[in-house]
């Protein structure tokens, strides 16, 4: 699998065709950014969290892309000293180093499609991982991050069914100010079938629903990516 460290020079100023505004040196220098707080924050207390001014901002040109690869390195360093039990600061609140290790994991997984997209056709996320993707959505990123008041939720239910994997299934319900989920197997307003990897980039926004197969009121899903915008 391509590798975020691997991007050519000279892609750097390809636009990522889902994100507007963004180009390749955008991810590689965003996520080697989150690289780097997250390994000061790996080392803090929850009382005491680093400041974002504490991260220095990416550097121009080619060199990002080295400046992206240190911070990397720092911080698989900083996770294989640490604690993984060790209490930390997160944008959820107080979590274990375990949690960051999970996001941190999905983050360079998603970045890393998202700037091959910008060259052709990257290569699916890894079906293990996109399922655990799916699941860290539901867990963390619809409680600090969904707009409830562009979903305007009132019990509407979506399926999304892995045709790849087994128990890669999983059932949304959308309320006013929250969503239930469970890997319940059930009827649902409108549903999308597809690989597993397919699956996350959808809730990512990053496919459009149109490249699943689908069931139902299928403008739910544009609801959710419109919402979600993550």
């Amino acid at each position: 699998m391509a590798r975020l460290a691997a991007v050519e020079p000279a892609h750097l100023n390809k636009p990522i065709p889902h994100i507007e505004g963004w180009t390749v040196s955008s991810v590689v220098g965003h996520t080697g950014w989150v690289a780097r707080y997250a390994t000061l924050a790996i080392a803090a207390t929850p009382d005491a969290p680093p400041s974002r001014a504490n991260v220095p901002e990416p550097p121009p040109g080619d060199e990002v892309i080295g400046w992206f690869d240190e911070g990397q390195r720092q911080l698989l360093s900083a996770i294989e000293a640490a604690d993984p039990d060790h209490i930390c600061p997160t944008f959820t609140g107080p979590q274990p180093v375990s949690w960051w290790r999970r996001r941190l994991a999905h983050e360079a997984s998603i970045h890393r499609w998202d700037a091959y997209a910008a060259t052709g056709s990257p290569d699916p996320i890894d079906p293990a991982q996109a399922r655990d993707g799916i699941d860290e959505i539901f867990d963390v990123f619809v409680k600090v991050r969904m707009q409830f008041d562009v979903l305007k939720g009132a019990g509407e239910t979506l399926h999304f069914h892995a045709t790849d994997i087994d128990d890669g299934e999983w059932l949304a319900t959308l309320g006013a100010e929250s969503i239930e989920w469970s890997h319940d197997h059930a009827k649902a307003d409108v549903a999308a079938r597809g690989p597993v990897s397919d699956l996350l980039l959808l809730l990512w926004g990053r496919l459009p629903p149109s490249r699943l197969e689908l069931f139902g009121d299928s403008s739910l899903l544009d609801r959710w990516q419109h919402a979600a915008a993550f």
